[in-house]
């Protein structure tokens, strides 16, 4: 099976080299379930994987990254909130996120300006709002960096790596 064709679950198990049947008990689950967890697909809409399930691949696979693919690919708000991030080569990351703070920085003068009495006028509207999507792109580009480093390292060390998204 093609790679592009599986699950992000089982990506992210691959990549870490552990088998469903090693899997499995460390994520306090049966491999029938697992399985059916890799088998997932919006189209099918049955088996999704719990949150906690999904957390605890992330940790277990040192693939910090997969709670955010999980949202992005499986609901609406992750898609709305996270269209921009994706693992890539870790240079074009890196440059991208540059290029994007790059974009940020002339903004960074204007923007001082509307923000300083704490209150965004009519006028201020479109400056506040370009300086908002500059600052996303910015963010979701930092996010891909940030993933495709961790991705880069030794497993041992990704495993070490925990996210904590705002609760």
């Amino acid at each position: 099976m093609k790679e592009s064709y599986k699950s992000i679950y089982r990506i992210c198990r691959d990549r870490s080299g552990l088998t469903q049947e090693e899997a499995a008990p460390k994520l306090g689950i049966s491999v029938r379930a697992l399985g059916s967890y890799e088998a997932y697909s919006i189209d099918v809409g049955k088996h999704m994987p719990p949150e906690d399930i999904v957390l605890n691949m992330a940790k277990l696979y040192g693939t910090p990254w997969l709670p955010l693919i999980h949202l992005k690919e499986n609901t609406l708000i992750g898609r709305e909130i996270f269209p921009d991030i994706e693992l890539t080569d870790l240079p074009l990351a890196f440059l991208k996120f540059q290029a994007e703070i790059g974009d940020i920085q002339p903004l960074e003068s204007e923007m001082r300006k509307v923000i300083l009495d704490n209150h965004i006028d009519e006028h201020e509207i479109e400056t506040s709002e370009t300086f908002i999507k500059e600052l996303m792109e910015g963010i979701m580009s930092g996010w891909s960096l940030i993933f495709s480093a961790i991705e880069k390292r030794p497993l041992r060390e990704q495993r070490s790596q925990v996210i904590t998204l705002s609760r």
